[in-house]
């Protein structure tokens, strides 16, 4: 989720605080808005105060959502499918790499938890 990060200063010349904005995460980039007199930095609903003007879509930071990239799977093969044995023996279960560089499984709990013992097996094994 984005959020709107405010920074302040009081500028003694100008007799008036000084605010500058950033928006960190998210995927969308900054942008104003008005909602009858309301106004917003967008995304994230910061609302500025009446007095307040909208600033420039240029002076607004943004510093969008990178995911994490997991260094413990670069020793698995993309192209390879790796076979796991069920708890119970009876059933082989496939793992692999899938294109967004992260592993997957075909049993049921990977189905529903997105986590599973197999991974683990795989990674464990590498």
């Amino acid at each position: 989720m984005a959020k709107v990060l405010v920074n302040g200063y009081w500028d003694h010349g100008k007799k008036k605080e000084i605010r500058s904005y950033a928006i960190h995460g998210g995927l969308i980039p900054p942008y104003t808005m008005k909602i009858g007199s309301d106004k917003y930095i967008m995304p994230g609903w910061y609302k500025l105060d009446k007095n307040e003007e909208l600033p420039d879509i240029e002076d607004i930071g943004y510093y969008p959502y990178k995911p994490k990239i997991d260094d413990s799977l670069k020793n698995i093969d993309s192209n390879k499918v790796y076979k796991v044995m069920s708890s119970k023996g009876d059933k082989e279960y496939q793992v692999q790499l899938n294109t967004s560089g992260s592993l997957e499984c075909e049993c049921p709990g990977y189905g529903f938890r997105r986590r599973c013992r197999h991974l683990d097996e795989v990674t464990r094994s590498l």
